[in-house]
């Protein structure tokens, strides 16, 4: 299968699933007649799958953002999957460079 058609798809299917999740927990929100919705002091993405699997408002909104954040990281992850694959030593080198630094980047920005 073609690279492109599997980053496009890739891309396609996590900001609609990240679209949907927020629509959702903002749509319920709204049904529910805008009351306040609490915000935990600790956000980790172990709370929010937590609360989104409790049906929590927040955390179904929450859980979208992270879906629509991980969803360039999961192409760059896909791309060097491919590459090695394709045994493209040099792609596959820069391409899995490159996932480090994302990866590093949303650690440090995590911790910090």
């Amino acid at each position: 299968m073609d690279l492109n058609r599997i980053v496009a798809q890739s891309l396609r299917v996590g900001v609609l699933f990240s679209a949907v999740l927020s629509l959702l927990g903002l749509s319920l929100w709204a049904f529910g007649g805008f009351g306040s919705v609490s915000v935990p002091a600790v956000l980790s993405v172990g709370v929010i799958l937590r609360l989104a699997s409790a049906g929590d408002l927040t955390g179904i909104v929450y859980l979208g953002v992270i879906v629509l954040i991980a969803t360039p990281i999961f192409r760059v992850a896909i791309s060097s999957i491919y590459f090695a694959a394709e045994r493209d030593g040099a792609y596959a080198g820069i391409t899995i460079l490159v996932l480090g630094m994302l990866l590093l980047a949303l650690y440090s920005g995590a911790a910090g």
